[in-house]
């Protein structure tokens, strides 16, 4: 089965101003069936019991960084503990495989800023929606695809 990626695009400088979440939390998923409301941070994405969710985030601001220290759901999931990794920009988990079809479950990202030390600020208002599985109970399973080979930068 292959996985689902949400990808998070977040506006620092706005949040760390206390700006509200809508505006300055962007929200995409690649899902087959689509997500609903793509684009803003009440992203509903499609997807199957059993199914890997893989979030990343992306500070559009590349001076005041932000990291990913957990994604909960429903409340019931413990908070990340120990001190962040200034390399936790991505989080990723299994859809419960017995979820039933058509429920619908909220979660809170929490994002630290401006620092291992910085600023906590959590996003709550994405969910995940179950998908029943396909007709013939069977997932035809797709290749990931290729890494992305990066120019090399003249500059390092």
């Amino acid at each position: 089965m292959t996985p689902l990626n949400i990808r998070v695009f977040v506006d620092v400088i706005a949040l760390l101003l206390g700006n509200a979440v809508e505006g300055n939390v962007f929200m995409f998923d690649d899902g087959v069936s689509g997500g609903e409301s793509l684009g803003t941070a009440k992203l509903a994405s499609s997807v199957w019991p059993g199914q890997l969710v893989r979030w990343s985030l992306t500070p559009l601001d590349v001076q005041t960084m932000a990291w990913l220290s957990g994604v909960s759901f429903d409340g019931t999931a413990p908070p990340a503990t120990g001190r962040l990794l200034p390399w936790a920009l991505q989080w990723q988990g299994y859809v419960p495989p017995w979820s039933d079809p058509g429920s619908r479950h909220s979660y809170r990202m929490t994002l630290v800023t401006g620092g291992l030390s910085g600023r906590t600020i959590s996003i709550a208002g994405p969910s995940l929606v179950l998908l029943p599985p396909p007709l013939g109970g069977a997932f035809r399973a797709h290749p990931s695809p290729p890494p992305v080979e990066r120019p090399h930068n003249p500059l390092q």
